[in-house]
């Protein structure tokens, strides 16, 4: 059985971050599935997912590393946010996470981070499918 639901996040502008599995947590709940998997995907190019511990000091870590790598005072071609499109591909549009007994299966630490890049807040669409028995 295959069930999909759509959530909305509304986002900072800048470097921000959500944590979203709560959230994902409840829609497999909903879907009444036991075993299988869950793909999340979000609809966007300035924003991406990322597994990893819900610390803030090591947020902080992340936005300096993305600062660095992809810095607002370069010169780009993407004229107003090309920063934003590439610090987003540093990261995932989409995951597949495995289920059972009803909850995603992570790691102690591993929680799923939406982190948003773009220059403007947004209203970000969040589609999980969950497939399974």
């Amino acid at each position: 059985m295959q069930f999909r639901d759509i959530f909305e996040v509304k986002t900072n502008r800048g470097i921000s971050f959500i944590d979203i599995t709560d959230k994902v947590n409840s829609v497999i709940e909903a879907s009444k599935l036991q075993e299988g998997i869950c793909n999340i995907f979000i609809t966007a190019t300035t924003a991406g997912f990322m597994l990893n511990e819900n610390e803030r000091m090591l947020f902080e870590d992340f936005i300096r590393l993305f600062e660095k790598l992809a810095s607002e005072e370069k010169l780009y071609s993407h004229p107003s946010n090309a920063f934003s499109h590439i610090r987003a591909n540093m990261l995932k549009q989409e995951l597949t996470i495995p289920i059972s007994r009803g909850k995603l299966i992570l790691g102690t630490w591993q929680s799923i981070i939406l982190w948003e890049f773009d220059i403007e807040p947004r209203r970000r669409e969040i589609i999980v499918t969950v497939d399974g028995a």
